[in-house]
């Protein structure tokens, strides 16, 4: 998947992102939120790169990584996919995670022809449950105790958006 959006060019990973991954995958503050633990080695990295499915998320004008970002599964039967994203510290806090999750959904909706987009945030995870809000999605439950993270359980927030709700979104933006 190739995807453009103002600001932001979102490719498949390259074993040349590897470093870049590796700085990503291996950074506490970014995956605080996460049930992935912080990759210990390059060579941990390296294996993971390989099978991840996410994509690399660089700034369009320069170049520069800020993270990565995707559709994580895609569910045929019904008609669904769940999307995700991760940013460097550096780059929070800049509209990039509520601009590319727009993106996806659009790309969910407009290219791959699906009725339902799914995202989840840890409820502690107020930035990112913000952004997934702002990108028109809605809250549609907590999941209690769903994740199992440094020995702690923790709630997560489902949210979800329907091609209807972009739908009506739009008519009321007319």
């Amino acid at each position: 998947m190739l995807l453009e959006t103002e600001r932001l060019l979102l490719r498949p990973y390259k074993m040349a992102d590897l470093a870049t991954y590796h700085a990503l995958r291996s950074d506490p503050k970014v995956l605080r939120y996460s049930s992935t633990v912080p990759h210990e080695t390059l060579a941990q990295s390296r294996r993971n790169i390989r099978k991840t499915k996410f994509h690399t998320l660089l700034e369009k004008d320069s170049g520069t990584y800020i993270g990565e970002a995707g559709i994580l599964s895609v569910i045929p039967r019904a008609n669904r996919c769940v999307i995700g994203y991760n940013l460097l510290p550096a780059f929070w806090g800049q509209g990039y995670a509520t601009e590319i999750s727009k993106a996806l959904v659009s790309y969910a909706f407009d290219v791959l022809q699906l009725e339902r987009v799914e995202a989840m945030a840890q409820s502690e995870n107020l930035a990112s449950r913000r952004v997934l809000e702002k990108s028109g999605f809605a809250l549609e439950g907590i999941l209690r105790h769903f994740a199992y993270i440094g020995g702690t359980y923790r709630d997560v927030c489902y949210y979800g958006i329907l091609q209807s709700d972009r739908e009506t979104s739009k008519g009321a933006d007319a």
